[in-house]
Order: structure tokens, then sequence, then C-alpha cells
């Protein structure tokens, strides 16, 4: 893995993916509030980047861990950042939505939270490897949690109809 992986944002990353971790485990309501933050301020800043500055994620392809993600970015992804970050950013942006909600709803949002994380982990430092694994793991453990309340109403001290 190439890159810079004792810069500062590369340590504050992963030091807070062990936070998220911990407040998952101790307080879930806590966890998925920070998920579903984290989640949708990622597709706002990958929204406003790919518009922006395109250009920045080609870069990734020097840090990716594995050459296929190296050739995919310098090819295919390449010629078309725009569009693929924008098409992100919306999986990104659902699934930060869809933890705001109790059920069904949310392990489907989990599930394709540690689908995502795992698959961007090959980009190495560029995903601040290992962050994303160990917000996957914070995934995991949420979907454990068995009485799940959505995370607005609980902040808000506002019952649930269901409750």
């Amino acid at each position: 893995m190439r890159g810079n992986i004792f810069s500062q944002a590369y340590l504050l990353s992963n030091l807070v993916a062990v936070l998220i971790v911990y407040i998952s485990f101790i307080k879930p309501v806590f966890g998925r509030m920070c998920m579903s933050l984290l989640f949708i301020a990622a597709a706002v800043v990958n929204s406003v980047i790919s518009i922006s500055h395109p250009e920045i994620y080609r870069t990734y392809a020097s840090l990716a861990a594995l050459p296929a993600y190296e050739q995919f970015i310098n090819g295919f992804f390449g010629r078309h950042v725009t569009s693929l970050v924008l098409f992100i950013a919306v999986g990104q942006f659902g699934i930060g939505l869809a933890l705001l909600w109790k059920g069904p709803v949310e392990k489907i949002a989990l599930t394709c939270a540690i689908i995502f994380l795992v698959a961007i982990a090959p980009l190495g430092a560029g995903s601040s490897f290992p962050c994303s694994l160990i917000l996957a793991i914070a995934c995991l453990l949420l979907l454990r949690e068995k009485k799940i309340a959505p995370w607005p109403l609980t902040i808000l001290h506002i019952r649930s109809s269901e409750n």
C-alpha cells in the first residue's frame, strides 16, 4: 500500500472509525447516528468534489492496494469520474437516510454499508485502510441490535408509535 499512512487525515479517520465501533458497541443508537451522518456527509463531499475537482479521484490509482483497482481508476473510472462518483454519492446518501429508520430498511442499509465499505478497502491509503473495514465492523455490531428505534426519535426523546 502506497501513500502517507502517518498523515493527520489518515490517522484521524482511523481513530474516528475506532471511536464509532466503540460507540456502536456501547450505545447503538448513537452508532447508527454516527454512521448515518458519516454517509450523508460523504455523499455531499463526494458530490461537490466530483463536480468541482474530478481530477482528485484519479490520484487514488497510485494509492490502490490492488492492481485491478489501479487499472480501473486509470481506465473506465478515469474517463467517467463525475458521473460515477455522483452515482456512488446517491448510494451513500441513500444509506445515510435509510439509517434514520428502523427495521428492515435499516438492516438493508447496514448491509449495503458493509458491502460498500469492504469494496473500497482495496483503495488502500485512498480509503484510509483499515478505516473502512473498521467501520464495517461497526455496521456488523449494529446489525446485531434487536431493539431498534429510529435515532432521530431517540435523540429527541419522542416515543415511536410502534413501542
